[in-house]
């Protein structure tokens, strides 16, 4: 999320990498790591024409699997209006067959405001998201999240987040807190995670 809510517009030829260490895995509000910390580590080629590609792997603890690891492709653009758009496809992969699945997205930026839309296209389910982040000066930044997901096989629920994001050079160490209004709670559906995150460019 800190390295999401700060990182600029990347150019063609553009290798970026991150490593993160976390106090707990919380993706669209619900723990994955049953309150252990995790390892996480990504890394991204973009192309000409704004085409990209991209990997994450992470350990977690969650509904028997204890890695994950995303695969994505798509392409993004900022237009001249300041409008930025991200399109394209993430295979989710766990080290537990059954959990593994594929979702399209849309992902649009304007200013500091931030929406996106999650469609798995096998199981019939939809997860859509709005957010804000705003610079407060001296390498400090906000980040407001909600988001609601829907289906046919996943429950339907909302989630909400804040954080708070400190960027020194290559490094952020971020605070957030996050909860759901899932009922009944799998776990303690209100959590407060910390991260550190380092990134490379070349």
């Amino acid at each position: 999320m800190a390295g999401l809510a700060c990182a600029p517009l990347v150019h063609a030829g553009d290798f970026r990498a991150s490593a993160s260490l976390l106090s707990n895995y919380v993706w669209r509000g619900l723990a994955e790591s049953n309150g252990y910390p995790v390892a996480q580590g990504a890394i991204a080629y973009h192309g000409p024409l704004g085409f990209y590609g991209r990997a994450f792997a992470s350990t977690l603890d969650y509904q028997g699997a204890h890695e994950r690891a995303d695969f994505s492709a798509g392409a993004l653009e900022m237009t001249k209006s300041g409008l930025g758009f991200n399109v394209g496809e993430t295979a989710y992969r766990f080290d537990v067959g059954r959990l593994d699945f594929a979702e399209t997205f849309l992902r649009l930026r304007f200013a500091g405001l931030r929406g996106a839309l999650y469609e798995d296209w096998q199981h019939d389910n939809t997860y859509v998201s709005a957010g804000y982040h705003a610079g407060l000066g001296s390498g400090l930044y906000l980040m407001l999240h909600g988001g609601h997901t829907f289906g046919h096989t996943e429950p339907s629920y909302n989630d909400y987040g804040v954080g708070l994001a400190k960027i020194w050079r290559r490094f952020t160490l971020g605070v957030f807190v996050t909860t759901t209004t899932l009922r009944p709670s799998r776990l303690d559906d209100t959590r407060v995670t910390v991260a550190f995150t380092r990134r490379w460019r070349w």
